[in-house]
């Protein structure tokens, strides 16, 4: 049964990017690497953990610098719409990622639909939010799509063994790891617009 959902979401992304404009409201969203305690829902960082299937140490001969690009998801400079941008980008490349039938073969089924529908529903709502928006420069998306291509082509090259799924898991936690900060600043961002414009009223 998880392989008919994964070709779904695949469709459903396809379809979400000409019906799934109803608003953008980055306060309403919930950041995926944390558990949201209203919705009792478990967050992608957590998922991710479990779904660790061997130890780091018994892979060191496998690890790889894939150029995590750090300064996207965190630089304080980096302006809303390209943050905005960035984390839907690296949203869905890792939906992509991890729909895969290589990565059904390799991960917990369970605990993988639940991360790619995690995924599906915080990628709808950031494409509301990006295309209520300036369209970001291409090198934003060129940048996030190399690093990407950089982990297919290494998961390729190492066959798909459960080694090299281990350290592109470990790589992910990087993001999910990493974007809570930048959620909580792009929500300060949304309060400030919010309270400007209710002050010009």
């Amino acid at each position: 049964m998880a392989l008919p959902l994964a070709f779904l979401l695949a469709l459903v992304v396809l379809s979400c990017k000409t019906t799934c404009s109803l608003g953008c409201d980055l306060l309403q969203i919930h950041n995926l690497g944390l558990e949201t305690s209203e919705k009792s829902e478990e967050g992608a960082l957590s998922l991710l953990q479990k779904m660790r299937r061997i130890p780091d140490f018994s892979c060191l001969d496998d690890r790889e610098d894939f150029a995590f690009p750090q300064k996207l998801l965190e630089g304080e400079k980096v302006p809303r719409a390209q943050a905005v941008a960035a984390l839907q980008e690296m949203t869905h490349q890792i939906l992509c990622l991890f729909g895969t039938q290589e990565a059904f073969a390799a991960w917990n089924k369970t605990l993988l639909d639940t991360f790619l529908s995690g995924l599906l529903q915080q990628l709808d709502d950031l494409e509301a939010c990006v295309t209520h928006q300036v369209r970001p420069e291409k090198a934003l998306g060129i940048t996030v799509r190399k690093y990407f291509r950089r982990i297919t082509v290494y998961l390729k090259e190492k066959e798909y063994l459960p080694c090299a799924w281990e350290m592109v898991r470990t790589e992910m936690l990087k993001f999910f790891s990493s974007s809570p900060k930048l959620y909580e600043r792009l929500r300060s961002m949304e309060r400030d617009l919010v309270q400007q414009g209710n002050a010009s009223l």
